[in-house]
């Protein structure tokens, strides 16, 4: 019989991370994860902690090993520039990235730093470390500006984010309500794509995103820091998309918008959005919002697929209708430069709730 996605045994994982790292042995292996990839801790026998991810197959936005040696490449550069990310380990045999031989064929695998801290989603931060955060996330994009590699990665653009999701729900639009639902989806989205098209067009919008920053994806230390992991959705995008996830609108609650606020301050006061790029913001939630449940259909065959519903087709097209009816949101740049200090620049869920979800300490979603 075929075999859609294997669970690898530990204690073989255990003997593949002391053969292909030099790492002190022995080393123990348990499972952190299985979403998008499966993601284990290793700890050492001195009770060092790292991140082994092994790579999933046949994901829509990985073409080939190209795609995941960029994503390495990256993680590489900024933790250089003294970013807070995580950093893959160099094998033995000198190359970041490794493949094992599973019984649904080869897959890849990678180690990773571990990331200390707790998630963002489980602590109360302060509104200057709000700011902080989205400041980080300026810094991040100004990195990436300057990034070399040889090898390529796909592009968040209008078939990502918008029209390959919609068609991946046309299965379950098994009723006359869904299918109303899914056609107005396809009306709203049509109107999407001609937007996130315009928005391409301008100067510095567009680079390289992590695409993902959900507050599973970042923790925090002690001591205050962040540090930010799970690029595996890294690629090419509107820059102002990495901040939709935590975009709020005007019903939201207050404790909601005022850390919406604080981050997008925190952003603009490193790296200027134009009013263009921050008017749309509500359009890209919506994208998002797509995206996301995309994203899930889409792994469908490992994590199931009873949670899409006629209901889920509703709540998706509510949310868009919310986000396209938004007003502009204010530019926050417009009241942060008195209470900001001038910066000196030296991770199956329900897809409505990802925010909220916890997710492993190395990432993987």
């Amino acid at each position: 019989m075929r075999v859609t996605h294997s669970l690898i045994h530990v204690e073989d994982l255990a003997q593949l991370v002391e053969r292909e790292y030099a790492i002190a042995a022995p080393v123990k292996v348990s499972l952190l994860n299985r979403g998008f990839n499966d993601t284990y801790l290793v700890t050492d026998v001195e009770g060092g902690r790292r991140v082994l991810r092994v790579y999933n197959r046949e994901k829509y936005w990985i073409r080939s090993e190209s795609d995941l040696r960029f994503e390495l490449d990256l993680l590489e550069h900024l933790a250089a520039a003294g970013l807070g990310v995580i950093r893959p380990y160099q094998r033995t045999r000198g190359d970041r990235l490794g493949r094992l031989t599973a019984p649904e064929g080869e897959r890849c695998f990678a180690l990773f730093t571990h990331a200390p801290g707790t998630p963002l989603h489980e602590g109360t931060l302060t509104a200057d470390q709000w700011r902080e955060y989205g400041s980080g996330i300026a810094r991040m994009h100004l990195k990436m500006d300057t990034f070399l590699t040889s090898h390529d990665r796909y592009h968040l653009d209008e078939r990502i984010l918008v029209e390959r999701p919609l068609a991946s729900l046309a299965p379950y639009a098994d009723s006359s309500q869904a299918a109303a639902d899914l056609a107005e989806l396809r009306k709203l989205g049509k109107q999407l794509t001609g937007k996130i098209q315009q928005l391409r067009t301008i100067g510095d919008a567009y680079g390289i995103i992590h695409a993902d920053l959900h507050p599973g994806n970042t923790n925090i230390d002690g001591d205050g820091q962040f540090l930010t992991f799970d690029f595996d959705h890294c690629g090419l995008g509107l820059r102002a998309y990495d901040l939709t996830v935590y975009y709020r609108g005007p019903d939201s609650p207050e404790e909601d918008r005022e850390r919406w606020t604080a981050i997008l301050a925190g952003y603009q006061h490193v790296r200027s959005l134009s009013h263009t790029e921050v008017a749309s913001l509500p359009i890209l939630a919506a994208c998002r919002a797509i995206w996301d449940i995309g994203d899930w259909v889409s792994a469908a065959n490992r994590t199931g697929d009873a949670w899409v519903t006629e209901a889920t087709i509703a709540k998706l097209l509510a949310d868009v209708r919310k986000t396209e009816s938004d007003p502009t949101p204010r530019p926050a740049a417009d009241a942060t430069s008195e209470q900001y200090p001038p910066h000196v620049d030296s991770g199956p869920r329900d897809p409505h709730a990802a925010d909220e979800q916890p997710h492993d300490e190395s990432g993987d979603a």
